[in-house]
């Protein structure tokens, strides 16, 4: 093995190119593994998220169902209650996801300027 400062500059340069390839493909080859396996794990939550789907409208529909023969509502009223009470749930998800979404904004933000202000980073204009 022969020191760097005893290398040729082509023979150099032929080295650090040949080590960038083998670099990029290792990581063109990770790459490609990884969003396979991306692919895979999205496709596994879709088909979760639809069955999901389906159980819960079944699920609605046996608590309505419920509803008509234990408490002698009409169907469509039955319905309605559980229309009702799903709107609110998923208002309250909306209303919760939104809020927690503002906070880590506001978070990152307040940390983006204290570390500006620090002079951290170099601002450009």
């Amino acid at each position: 093995m022969s020191s760097v400062s005893d290398t040729d500059t082509p023979d150099l340069v032929v080295g650090v190119v040949n080590d960038v390839r083998q670099l990029v493909e290792a990581h063109v080859s990770s790459l490609k593994t990884d969003l396979g396996d991306l692919g895979t794990a999205i496709k596994s939550w879709l088909i979760a998220l639809c069955v999901a789907i389906v159980t819960a409208v079944l699920l609605g529909v046996a608590i309505a169902a419920t509803l008509t023969e234990l408490v002698g509502l009409p169907w469509y009223v039955s319905l309605w209650i559980v229309t009702a009470v799903a709107i609110c749930a998923v208002a309250g998800l909306v209303y919760r996801a939104r809020t927690n979404g503002r906070k880590a904004t506001d978070r990152t933000t307040a940390h983006a300027t204290h570390v500006l202000e620090a002079g951290a980073l170099p601002v450009t204009s």
